[in-house]
């Protein structure tokens, strides 16, 4: 008779449940591995995407930064330039008046004198 007709014993039984079980066990630490290690990749690549996109805002931020001041540059030189206009205008215009104002002077001194 073969081995597979025969009714498995108690003991064989007994063995063969302590097997599935050990199975059982080996493929449940390695599914919890698995987990862990499926757990450990998922954080370090959200680290990774974090990391990246932190980079990203911090690139964008120095670029939004660095156009807010060239443009703050470039009106600060737009205003210094009216500036230096208007000054450059009164100048001239106080110029004018200090000659009026002496030849005023120099005409009442010589009305003067000549009275």
């Amino acid at each position: 008779m073969s081995r597979e007709s025969v009714p498995m014993g108690k003991e064989e039984t007994l063995l063969k449940l302590k097997e599935t079980e050990a199975q059982i066990r080996a493929a449940k630490d390695a599914a919890e591995k698995d987990r862990d290690r499926v757990l450990r990749e998922a954080r370090r690549e959200a680290l990774e995407v974090r990391d990246r996109l932190r980079e990203q805002a911090e690139a964008r931020y120095r670029e939004i930064l660095a156009g807010a001041e060239a443009s703050v540059k470039k009106e600060r030189e737009k205003i210094l330039a009216a500036g230096r206009e208007e000054a450059a205008r009164m100048t001239a215009k106080g110029r004018a008046n200090v000659d009026r104002a002496v030849e005023l002077v120099l005409g009442k001194f010589e009305g003067a004198r000549h009275a």
